[in-house]
């Protein structure tokens, strides 16, 4: 800790200003997250830390696992909403809305997933693009427009859907004046409809 001159007497708004400065230094400094170790996956489960080891070889593995679990969870929370619907644009609605009725339903998973796995550590969030990519075939079915279009579309709807899910999540309290499927149809159709634009 440095040594650090008093400020005269009479001078509390300047110290006040700088309390705030090293706080806000400290506070939006992105910190990293720490993961549970093995040691306390193992007295969760009952087992001696030799165990873990048996099917995990690091704490990083166990992360990877755990990622790649949720992942798949909401693929296919996805892929059962999409193939109970007949028409691609239907289909199409029903991919957005639930990847962000998932998000809405799991917050913790969510957060995980697209908040702070990449601060787990340079290998925790090997990148599963499955889900831009099926995006991007549905709109291709949906809206006739070339891959790379598509793919374009794709980021674009991930980033608005991403958007909603957030702020909702972390917004609680809010006013919101519509409700979650209205938000989504209609970021659905903007984009859709906009999806021959890709400039």
């Amino acid at each position: 800790m440095t040594d650090r001159q008093r400020n005269a007497r009479g001078s509390g708004d300047q110290l006040r200003d700088q309390l705030v400065a090293a706080a806000s230094e400290m506070l939006l400094t992105p910190q990293p997250i720490a993961p549970p170790s093995l040691r306390a996956v193992a007295r969760a489960c009952s087992v001696s830390p030799a165990a873990v080891y048996l099917h995990f070889e690091s704490q990083q593995a166990l992360i990877n696992a755990i990622i790649q679990a949720q992942m798949q969870t909401l693929g296919q929370a996805i892929s059962t909403a999409v193939d109970d619907k007949s028409s691609p644009i239907e289909r199409a609605y029903a991919f957005g809305l639930a990847y962000a009725s998932w998000g809405i339903e799991h917050p913790g998973a969510y957060q995980l997933l697209f908040e702070s796995a990449d601060r787990l550590g340079d290998s925790a969030h090997d990148a599963d693009w499955s889900l831009l990519e099926s995006a991007a075939i549905l709109l291709v079915e949906v809206a006739g427009i070339a891959p790379t279009d598509a793919r374009v579309v794709a980021f674009r709807l991930w980033t608005s859907l991403h958007g909603i899910v957030s702020l909702r999540l972390h917004k609680v309290d809010a006013p919101w004046p519509t409700s979650l499927e209205v938000e989504v149809r209609a970021v659905m159709e903007r984009l859709v409809g906009r999806s021959g634009a890709t400039a």
